[in-house]
């Protein structure tokens, strides 16, 4: 009668073991990523709705619409050839209106990039 070693049953309860610990951190580095992505969304919107809110609150004090604004990809005022981002106010005021109105929008302008729409942002205000 042969007996079966113990040796060989560690070895499965070990390989099983590896497969599991695996299987988890494959998962983990999933839900890392995941969350990467989620953290820097959340800058981005931050960032636009802060300049959005600086480009309403000059038009609001100064009566008047900025020049458009580019931003590089690290959300920093750069040149148009390196912009990602360019921040533009337009005048929407209805014709014999009192009221003004202002619209302005954070677009992604980098090239080669599979945008279906451009618009990140875009807040509408009265002055």
């Amino acid at each position: 009668m042969k007996r079966h070693s113990k040796t060989s049953l560690f070895l499965m309860e070990l390989i099983l073991s590896i497969l599991l610990f695996s299987l988890c951190s494959a998962i983990c580095v999933q839900l890392f990523i995941r969350a990467q992505r989620k953290e820097q969304n959340a800058m981005f919107l931050n960032w636009a709705v802060q300049a959005c809110e600086s480009a309403a609150a000059h038009i609001q004090q100064e009566k008047q619409l900025p020049a458009p604004a580019c931003y590089d990809a690290d959300f920093r005022p750069c040149v148009q050839e390196a912009a990602a981002w360019k921040l533009e106010a337009k005048d929407i005021t209805p014709s014999g209106s009192a009221i003004r109105r202002a619209y302005i929008t954070i677009r992604d302008v980098r090239e080669g990039t599979a945008v279906s729409e451009p618009l990140a942002y875009a807040l509408t205000i009265s002055y």
